[in-house]
């Protein structure tokens, strides 16, 4: 959720993307993929997820920011921290998700 306000707090005050938040951007993928790579550890040792959609929330966290990064090359810099910024909100909204249908 912090990365969405983030984005969008700078969109609406027009400025460009720091090299602040491009860092939390990819720690934040990071992070995402360390989960994916627990998730499959738990998978292989025998836990599953309650309900098949987590498997679901879990790859769109994955391949949210890629898709968000390739919608942006070559465009402006607001328009980056648009679309980043929702897709921060989008992310937390998954992750809230995944939670609930978890383990």
């Amino acid at each position: 959720m912090i990365i969405g306000i983030w984005g969008l707090v700078m969109y609406f005050r027009k400025l460009p993307p720091s090299g602040g938040f491009r860092s939390t951007l990819v720690l934040t993928e990071v992070l995402f993929v360390l989960q994916g790579v627990v998730g499959v550890g738990m998978v292989l040792g025998g836990r599953r997820p309650h309900d098949p959609l987590h498997w679901l929330y879990g790859v769109l966290l994955v391949l949210l920011l890629p898709i968000a990064a390739s919608y942006t090359t070559g465009r402006g810099s607001r328009r980056e921290a648009l679309v980043y910024g929702i897709a921060g909100v989008f992310m937390a909204g998954l992750a809230i998700r995944a939670l609930t249908t978890g383990a």
